[in-house]
Order: structure tokens, then C-alpha cells, then sequence
């Protein structure tokens, strides 16, 4: 159920942005086709070309009718090219937000420079589309300066398309010019509403982050700090309890021998429960430190369901679970960091974790589907991982793949697993 809402939520973007091209471009169709055209929708780049390829084209009609028949030649056309228009402006919406073009960075806004030209020849629902793109996919301020841009050259074209009618003079070019303004104005709105709820998800998207993180570090803490009590009082027992028993026990051995034969049994007694329970003190000891307590499993698969994007796909090892508290704080700060990189540098849609233990040692491996970047730098984080690694006396390797892709490979030695 959680991969369902992570995969959903990942292509809610598509579904809203392709969902309202085909819903504006089907009710701009059906207003068309049931009031039929306008001299203003003649005058705009859609219907100078329906009239051009319908003087190409004509036609034929019977003597007396080639006015009627030329009149709904112009029609037919004028809605076979809205919706060519709006098909392809539906494609390259698809193209432009769909999560695989979110790993080629910046080259999905390339999609934008048609789509906008499209919407440009009169068909202001398009560019509302557009708007709402700009705002998933840019920053404010050069998404708000797109949206303003594109919008006064749409103006500017339908004021030269409409600057010949007798239609729009006087007054009712001032109730257009107020209406052409209330177009922009409600274009911005939209942008900033559609921005405010893209933030407000990658917020939602950061929180769920650091809740995981937040709940499996407590995880993982939790069995770090009963590990090390169940150690101190491991070693209480055996400095105190244990040294108290043997000195007894000596006393015991000492009273034993200075005792007059036959040895009373109490005595004799006493000394065998002493060398008993010591024997049995020295059993809870060494029990109490060979157990394991580091779920580093639990604690791992806690952090990686609450990561809402990218999907994180873990495997792990039975055999790993006897690994050190502090090969297991490490593994977990990896796998910590490597999800983190995945999340604000590669625009991932999957990344993959793999735990392994084999001769050489406890192996971590991840790799994401992101686009890659072999020019970027090894970071602070990255960083980190190599040192936390060498530390131990492991290693780290990472670096881009081709065609697309980042690894990281993180590697303990064996010896550090026992303890």
C-alpha cells in the first residue's frame, strides 16, 4: 500500500497537468463546436490558417450552397486544428513533468519553449496549463517572470489579430483590454497557488524524510544504549559480584584446611556453593556479552518506509545482524547519507541497498537511476562515509555510472563484526 501512494504521489504532477490540457482543450472544443466560430476566432493564428487551408482545400458543394458549405469547411477544420493544437500540447506536457524527465535536470524545460508557442495563437487555456508547469518545475521569481512574459506576448498577439475590427473600439476595447488584464492577473494567481502547493509538498516530502530518520536513529539509539547497559552491568557483576565471590571462596578453601578432621559439613558445603555460584556468575557474564542486541535490520527498514521519494528498495542479510555497534552505526549513518544524496542531488526515481556479508566483509551497497553528473565533487557527506569507513578499516568507493546512475560501495572488515 505504501509503494501505491509513493508511485501515485510521484506522477501526481502528470495526472494534474495533462488531466487539465485535456479537460480545458475538450470544453474549449464543445463551446465551438455548439456556438460555432466567431469573426474573433477568425482574426486569431488558428483561424487565419483554418481559412487558408480551406481555400486550398475547398469543398464541393452544389450551385448556390458554396458559401454554406465554405462556412463549415472553415469550421470542421478550425476544430481539427484545436485539437491537433491541444494533442500535442497534451505530448509535450506529458514530456515536459513526467518523472523520467525530472532525471535530465534542467533539459525537461526545453518541452516548455513549444508548448508555449503552441498556446500563443489565441488559446489562452493553454497557457494556463502552461503556468501551472512553470510553477512545478521553476523557482519563483523565474517561473513568475515566464508567466508574465508569455502572457504579454499573448496579449500583444491578440491585440495585432484584433487591431482591424470594428468590434474593438471605444468602449468595448476598454472592456477588452479589462478583460485581456484580468486574464494575466488570474494566470499569476494560478502560478502562485500551484507554487505554494509544490512547496508546501516537497515540505511534506522533507518532513516525512526526517521523520524516518528521526524514528529509526531512536530505533537504532534505543538498542545502542540497552547494549551498552546490558555490558555495565555485565561488568559490575564481574568486577564486584565475581571478586566478592572469589575472595569468599579463598576464605572458604583457607577455613577448610585449618579445620580439625573430619571437616564439618556445613563448611565443606558453603565452599562448593561458593565455587557454584561463582562459576555461574562467570556464565551470566560472558553470556550477557556475546549477546547482540544492534537490530540494525529494524532500524534500517524504518528509516526506508518513510522516505517518500525516491522508492528505496533494501535487501539485507540474515548474517549481518551480529555486526557491532559500531560497524552498525556506521552502516546506518551510510545508508543515511546515501538516501540523502539520492533525495536533493540526483532527482532518483528508485535507489536501491544492498547488505551483504561475505569473506572480505559487511558490504553496502546503493545504487539510484538518477541521470548522473560526473562533474559534481565529492562532499562533505561523502566524506564522511570514506572516513567513518577507514575508521573501521574499511573502505568506500563512489562515483557516477553510465549511462545514468550513482553507486556508492562501503565495505567493513570482518574482524570488526566480533567482539
Amino acid at each position: 500500500m505504501n509503494t501505491f501512494f509513493q508511485r501515485y504521489d510521484r506522477y501526481l504532477g502528470v495526472i494534474a497537468v495533462v488531466g487539465l490540457t485535456l479537460l480545458l482543450g475538450g470544453f474549449n472544443l464543445a463551446v465551438i463546436d455548439m456556438r460555432g466560430l466567431l469573426a474573433d476566432d477568425l482574426r486569431t493564428p488558428l483561424g487565419r490558417f483554418a481559412v487558408t487551408l480551406a481555400d486550398q482545400f475547398p469543398a464541393a458543394a452544389p450551385p448556390g450552397t458554396e458559401q454554406f458549405a465554405r462556412n463549415a469547411h472553415i469550421h470542421h477544420l478550425y476544430l481539427a486544428v484545436t485539437l491537433l493544437q491541444t494533442s500535442l500540447f497534451a505530448l509535450l506536457a506529458w514530456r515536459c513533468v513526467r518523472p523520467q524527465a525530472r532525471r535530465s535536470g534542467g533539459r525537461n524545460l526545453l518541452w516548455l519553449v513549444p508548448q508555449t508557442l503552441l498556446g500563443l495563437p489565441g488559446n489562452s487555456e493553454l497557457l494556463l496549463v502552461c503556468s501551472v508547469e512553470l510553477a512545478l518545475l521553476l523557482p519563483l521569481w523565474r517561473g513568475l517572470a515566464w508567466v508574465i512574459a508569455q502572457m504579454l506576448v499573448a496579449v500583444a498577439i491578440r491585440l495585432v489579430m484584433q487591431a482591424g475590427s470594428a468590434h474593438f473600439q471605444g468602449d468595448r476595447m476598454r472592456v477588452a483590454l479589462l478583460f485581456l488584464g484580468m486574464e494575466v492577473l488570474m494566470h499569476t494567481i494560478v502560478f502562485g497557488i500551484v507554487h505554494l502547493a509544490a512547496r508546501e509538498r516537497r515540505g511534506r516530502h522533507t518532513l516525512s524524510a526526517a521523520h524516518a530518520e528521526l524514528l529509526a536513529t531512536q530505533a537504532l539509539l534505543g538498542d545502542m544504549v540497552r547494549d551498552a547497559e546490558r555490558m555495565r552491568i555485565a561488568r559490575d557483576l564481574h568486577d564486584s559480584v565475581g571478586h566478592h565471590l572469589t575472595a569468599l571462596k579463598l576464605h572458604l578453601d583457607i577455613a577448610v584446611r585449618q579445620a580439625n578432621q573430619p571437616v564439618p559439613e556445613a563448611l565443606r558445603n558453603a565452599s562448593e556453593l561458593a565455587m557454584s555460584l561463582l562459576a555461574e556468575v562467570r556464565s551470566v557474564v560472558s553470556a550477557e556479552r556475546s549477546v547482540q542486541s544492534i537490530d540494525l535490520q529494524r532500524a534500517l527498514a524504518t528509516l526506508c518506509a518513510g522516505i517518500p521519494r525516491p522508492r528505496v528498495v533494501l535487501t539485507m542479510d540474515e548474517a549481518c545482524a551480529d555486526a557491532s555497534p559500531a560497524q552498525a552505526h556506521a552502516l546506518f549513518c551510510s545508508v543515511q547519507e546515501a538516501i540523502s544524496n539520492a533525495m536533493r542531488h540526483s532527482s532518483a526515481a528508485t535507489i536501491k541497498i544492498d547488505i551483504v556479508r561475505s569473506r572480505d566483509g559487511l558490504t553496502m551497497r546503493a545504487d539510484d537511476d538518477g541521470p548522473g553528473n560526473a562533474g559534481l565533487s565529492e562532499g562533505n557527506g561523502l566524506r564522511g562515509m570514506r572516513e567513518r569507513a577507514e575508521l573501521l578499516g574499511g573502505r568506500m568507493q563512489a562515483g557516477w555510472r553510465r549511462p545514468h546512475g550513482f553507486a556508492i560501495e562501503l565495505t567493513l572488515p570482518v574482524a570488526e563484526a566480533a567482539r
